[in-house]
């Protein structure tokens, strides 16, 4: 059965929107940390206001990681509709199984399975004049979204492992880097999203195009004529009916 999914689309468009700024906001707050940590080790400020700056900062995170999971199973229940749309039109043109669009983020395979699921579904779910071009979009999408995945691990990694004021910096500085990349991969993820929403949102997506509806997605509504009343004789027969003779 077909399901809409332009909602899910403007969900999360805003919702990675809002992850993008919040790694704006992610790398400009690690900055600032870096400046309290450099003042508490040349004694200008006491313990008592660092362990203040981090706590307003592990709070933070723990908004932030709310969001980057709010953004994730949108996503998830997007690809899984866009999926079993798609295969309302072609069951045959995918290369894996509509499970995978969920089993596809398990560890190590998430590296090609999810772009593959939605990549299949680009395909089936573009207008035939547009079907067989590249999908740039596609792999501009995937390609920062991976190096944003990489360069954001190596950054916690580095932030975490750092023993002096200038090994926090330098992690501080790969989170810049990350930050750019979640807004660099936030526009084509957007953009993928909102088209495949469009095309399968279209008339004549599911049904042929001149059975559809010009306005929605369906059978175009046909009107059944009323039975017209016919006046009712009464029965010659019936004596209720009949003159009274004089």
């Amino acid at each position: 059965m077909f399901r809409s999914v332009r909602g899910l689309g403007a969900a999360f468009s805003v919702l990675v929107a809002l992850t993008a700024l919040s790694d704006l906001i992610t790398a400009g707050r690690v900055w600032r940390v870096h400046g309290v940590l450099e003042d508490y080790l040349d004694d200008r400020i006491g313990e008592a206001e660092l362990d203040r700056t981090l706590s307003a900062t592990n709070l933070f995170d723990l908004g932030n990681a709310a969001l980057y999971l709010a953004t994730g199973v949108v996503f998830v229940v997007w690809t899984w509709r866009v999926r079993a749309n798609a295969d309302l039109v072609a069951p045959d043109a995918h290369r894996h199984a509509r499970h995978w669009a969920v089993w596809g983020w398990l560890p190590i395979i998430s590296f090609w399975i999810p772009r593959r699921v939605v990549a299949d579904v680009w395909e089936v779910s573009a207008p035939s004049a547009e079907r067989g071009r590249d999908r740039a979009e596609v792999n501009w999408w995937w390609g920062l979204f991976i190096a944003y995945q990489v360069i954001d691990r190596i950054a916690d990694r580095m932030l975490a492992r750092s023993e002096t004021a200038d090994g926090f910096a330098s992690g501080a500085a790969m989170l810049v880097v990350v930050a750019l990349l979640s807004v660099a991969a936030a526009a084509p993820a957007v953009i993928v999203v909102r088209r495949i929403s469009a095309w399968q949102s279209s008339p004549g997506f599911v049904a042929p195009p001149e059975v559809v509806s010009p306005t929605s997605v369906g059978l175009t509504p046909v009107d059944v004529p009323r039975p017209s009343v016919l006046p009712v004789t009464p029965p010659s027969h019936d004596p209720r009916w009949q003159r009274p003779e004089e």
